[in-house]
């Protein structure tokens, strides 16, 4: 029986301007031919799967493309080519319109937006429900009833975009709340470093004595703790919203999240790679929109590695070497009494570097769009304009002015203080505040740091440290945010030593 793969449908979204690869299922030895407008290609069904590639064409539609295979055809209607995003990551990516600040903004005019969505089914494993799921599966046009529950994120950025190019926008979304990178890669991609193996290593560890339907069975009983859990928690925080979060455990039990290592727990390594990204591999792209971090602050260290090694093996699967990479950067973030610790500037820093050294990669800092105790924060609209700008540098080579934040260049000793210099500051920097500066000397103690700008640098000294060794701004959780371009544009957090 011919099958496309199930991204394919009516409505969708096909990249413009690039070949597009087109696939699915069939009968070994049957002849596929595909048709979209002017153009078409065949090929050969092998192995129970087929795979063909249209040349690439301009924006454009509605279309109709035909699959065709001896006395078989499927139709998709209403087909569009324009820009393909995939929105990826963790819940900050997830989290949907309904649930973000002043919805409405989003709804209004919806409709002429010219964004369309598909909605990679968010299920961590397969049985029957999951093939249901994704058979029933559809890119959706948008309305007031499909765009309350798509990713906020996503669909801002998307917006910004069709206006400014004058296209339609296709957004895969294909994120999970509380994963680590580790679920979105393929066992072998994990294996082959030893920060990927670390999260291997603790889930076999964990599943050592236990046969799989063990293991699955104490993840089903924590699922109902769970639910009946997250009742009582939620319930806790309407009533006393400014409650600690360690008190509330007091009154609500312990948080058992992510739960039990199982094979049904769609949080273990490579569980999402298989059951969710791989389903639509390797449908042809423009960039990736990537929004992910926070579950693996508790390996900050390793983050950098485990993400150089996501971007690879995502090009090698949708077959593009060249395909963009726009990283959100970890806004200020943290729980009660632990808003000093360094587990979330590592994670910032991390992905710093991954911009720098990784090519066809974009940053949009936003250290200034995070809330204390929040770790959703619910304006989305700033974030989906900081990646929207980092799209038109980074991908679409439009050189407007102020697309990228203020980015340490260099640090040099001048005189008992360090001078740091920035990159992106050509109008030069200001400052919002004192706070969140810091030095050090040989002996690593950091002292707070007083700032001084000149132009496109900042002068950081304390009287403490007569010869400094290191500086460093907003290397915290969560603390002020105080250095900005003159465009409005927050510099990212960055420590520098000598």
């Amino acid at each position: 029986m011919l099958q496309a793969a199930p991204v394919f449908t009516d409505h969708m979204v096909l990249q413009r301007e690039k070949p597009i690869r087109v696939f699915g299922k069939g009968q070994n030895g049957t002849a596929v031919t595909c048709t979209l407008g002017p153009c078409s290609a065949r090929c050969e069904v092998r192995g129970g799967t087929w795979q063909l590639t249209l040349p690439p064409m301009p924006a454009g539609g509605p279309l109709t493309m035909t699959i065709s295979a001896g006395e078989e055809t499927l139709t998709f209607s209403d087909v569009y080519l324009g820009e393909v995003w995939l929105c990826g990551g963790q819940s900050n990516m997830e989290l949907p319109v309904y649930g973000s600040a002043d919805p409405e903004d989003a709804l209004r005019d919806c409709e002429h937006s010219g964004v369309r969505l598909y909605h990679v089914g968010k299920r961590g494993f397969f049985d029957e429900q999951f093939y249901a799921e994704e058979a029933a599966s559809r890119w959706q046009p948008p309305c007031r009833d499909t765009v309350p529950h798509w990713t906020a994120v996503g669909y801002y950025f998307a917006r910004m975009l069709a206006r400014h190019l004058g296209v339609t926008v296709g957004l895969v979304e294909c994120n999970y709340g509380g994963t680590s990178a580790s679920a979105w890669m393929s066992e072998e991609a994990l294996s082959a470093t030893a920060a990927g193996r670390a999260y291997l290593e603790e889930y076999e560890t964990g599943m050592q004595g236990l046969t799989d339907e063990e293991a699955n069975r104490a993840y089903l009983e924590y699922c109902e703790y769970h639910n009946a859990w997250q009742a009582r928690i939620d319930a806790c925080y309407k009533e006393h919203p400014d409650i600690p979060w360690e008190e509330a455990l007091k009154l609500c039990g312990e948080n058992r999240y992510p739960g039990p290592p199982a094979p049904v727990n769609p949080l273990r390594p490579h569980g999402l790679y298989d059951t969710m990204l791989r389903r639509i591999t390797p449908y042809t792209l423009r960039g990736v929109l990537y929004y992910q971090g926070e579950s693996d602050d508790h390996r900050p260290e390793t983050y950098r590695t485990l993400l150089e090694g996501l971007i690879r093996l995502w090009r090698e699967d949708f077959r593009d070497p060249h395909l963009p990479f726009l990283l959100m950067q970890l806004p200020m973030f943290s729980y009660e009494n632990l808003q000093n610790g360094e587990n979330w500037p590592l994670i910032r820093e991390a992905q710093e570097l991954v911009y720098r050294t990784v090519r066809y990669t974009g940053l949009a800092v936003i250290p200034d769009c995070g809330e204390y105790n929040e770790i959703h924060p619910k304006e989305k609209r700033e974030p989906a304009r900081r990646l929207f700008l980092q799209a038109l540098r980074e991908v679409y080579h439009m050189q407007t002015a102020h697309t990228t934040a203020p980015l340490v260049a260099c640090a040099v000793q001048e005189g008992s203080g360090i001078r740091v210099y920035f990159d992106n500051a050509q109008d030069g920097l200001s400052l919002r505040g004192t706070e969140g500066f810091a030095v050090c000397g040989a002996d690593g103690i950091w002292h707070p740091a007083a700032a001084e700008i000149r132009e496109n640098s900042l002068l950081l000294s304390a009287p403490e440290v007569p010869v400094p060794a290191g500086a460093r701004y907003g290397w915290y959780n969560f603390g002020p945010v105080t250095l900005f371009g003159q465009d409005g544009l927050p510099a990212a957090p960055f420590r520098v030593m000598l």
